[in-house]
């Protein structure tokens, strides 16, 4: 059964196109004209991926990216903003509402394929280890830091409202403990905190267990999970930089 793409764009230029590339890669398309009517299709339709712009009349992309992680029954849906604007304030925007991707307009439709397959893969990852997206009973799971990100994780935790603990094993051992997607908690080697999680987050290589259930512990980490998260690629993003 072909994969279900949600395409979201007031410019009906954009859509033909994308639905034309889409289709001719055996997607199943469907389409909307702002983020009001996206988030009726993606309730009605429960798409596989969502491509929305960024700029749109009535509810924008961002507030329309905000609505499906916490107002339908597909909140961690794969999420790709679409922009004309190399605007990196708006690129942070995006990403904390929940984006998995940002790419700037046009897009080469090699890159835009590539995307899609990848994050497609990625959810699979994600539904089989987390039981499911309608999951009765919360799960553990377990897996591979080069089949799965760290920060992905925390992302798919954050998403999901989970509480437990989140243990890392690479180089160093950590733990990172969760109260309803939030990180109260965070302990890497002799690291604690937001520097804990700073220090975690870029690791490629390892393995991660989430053990579900409230935990009592001191808070060391007081900002709120995304943006901890945004801080610690950034920061590994400055690091990859050539000097």
């Amino acid at each position: 059964m072909a994969h279900k793409l949600l395409i979201v764009d007031d410019n009906e230029h954009v859509l033909k196109l994308l639905r034309i590339s889409l289709e001719k890669a055996g997607y199943e398309i469907y389409d909307a004209g702002n983020g009001d009517e996206g988030l009726e299709r993606a309730i009605e339709v429960l798409p596989d991926l969502i491509i929305s712009d960024v700029m749109m009349p009535l509810t924008d992309g961002i507030e329309f990216c905000w609505m499906v992680r916490e107002n339908s029954p597909i909140p961690m849906v794969p999420f790709i903003f679409l922009t004309s604007l190399e605007d990196q304030e708006m690129e942070i925007r995006g990403f904390r509402a929940g984006a998995d991707e940002y790419l700037v307009k046009p897009v080469d439709r090699k890159v835009l394929l590539e995307k899609v397959e990848t994050l497609l893969e990625r959810a699979s990852k994600v539904k089989t280890m987390d039981g499911g997206q309608a999951a009765e009973t919360p799960k553990g799971f377990e897996g591979n830091m080069a089949d799965l990100s760290l920060a992905e994780v925390i992302q798919l935790l954050n998403l999901n409202q989970r509480s437990g603990t989140l243990f890392v094993e690479t180089d160093e051992a950590g733990e990172i403990i969760f109260h309803s997607g939030q990180m109260l908690f965070g302990k890497y080697g002799a690291l604690t905190g937001e520097e804990a999680i700073y220090k975690a987050v870029p690791q490629k290589n390892g393995r991660f267990r989430f053990e579900p259930g409230e935990k009592e512990t001191e808070r060391n980490i007081q900002g709120p999970t995304m943006n901890v998260l945004l801080e610690a690629c950034r920061l590994a993003d400055e690091r990859n930089q050539p000097s």
